[in-house]
């Protein structure tokens, strides 16, 4: 019997979702994070509780039976903004499954072409955020950084800069999703964040070290060698409103 399969919208919750599938037999007509509105009538819908246990199972499965690439691929494209990325997840574990390592090869099936897509789209998002996230000093001591992703890159980031910044506090402020990771210099956690309810109070001296970073970049480009195409290429616009040296300088706190 088909259902509307809805979940919590995590990782782990979809695994569950998969070990569903397999174990209890459902049949999913769409599979929908909880309180989307995207359902369809003709079918009873189900929610499906996350199970670390069960997640687990589903994630080694993964990655023995199918093979560590598909695992990459399913983790990447999962965080992407693509309204049909759970079937299309769904249909590639289970062809994974029957027929192994093969499963990348099978590019006349559009849900691999788009698995493929789109785990490479998150992973070139991340992997340029490593270089251009800003981190400003705040009164607290902690670093705090602003992003706008297109898609749902904070896990990856996170991992990212616990190996990069391991013995500093920071918080990484993913302002499109209202969630925020946070490191205190031992653990990092991933939580929701109010809208428009963060308040940043910069450390002394940040604005002026933000006005050097600014004049050293505008120093060392040379007119006569800007590439814009190749900057749009490289450096998406939309990544420009939260890097330093392309908004203006806030005022510096009255003392």
């Amino acid at each position: 019997m088909a259902v509307n399969v809805t979940f919590d919208g995590s990782l782990e919750g979809f695994f569950c979702v998969v070990y569903a599938v397999y174990y209890e037999k459902i049949t999913p007509s769409s599979i929908q994070e909880e309180g989307m509105d995207q359902l369809s009538f003709d079918a009873a819908t189900r929610f499906i509780e996350t199970d670390a246990k069960k997640a687990t199972r589903v994630f080694n499965a993964i990655r023995e039976k199918i093979s560590e690439d598909a695992a990459d691929n399913v983790h990447r494209a999962f965080h992407a903004n693509h309204d049909g990325r759970f079937s299309a997840l769904l249909n590639y574990i289970r062809l994974g499954f029957s027929v192994g390592h093969m499963v990348d090869s099978h590019l006349h099936e559009n849900f691999v072409r788009l698995v493929h897509k789109l785990a490479k789209n998150v992973w070139r998002e991340a992997h340029l955020l490593h270089g251009f996230c800003r981190f400003e000093e705040t009164k607290q001591g902690a670093y705090y950084c602003k992003v706008t992703p297109k898609n749902d890159v904070l896990p990856m980031l996170a991992a990212h800069f616990v190996q990069r910044l391991m013995n500093q506090a920071w918080v990484i402020h993913d302002k499109v999703r209202n969630k925020a990771a946070i490191y205190d210099g031992n653990s990092c956690v991933i939580s929701s964040v109010p809208a428009n309810g963060v308040t940043v109070s910069l450390a002394e001296g940040e604005i002026e070290t933000q006005e050097l970073w600014v004049t050293f970049f505008n120093t060392l480009a040379i007119d006569e060698r800007k590439n814009i195409k190749l900057q749009k290429q490289l450096l998406p616009l939309y990544f420009r409103g939260n890097m330093t040296e392309f908004v203006p300088i806030r005022p510096a706190p009255k003392r």
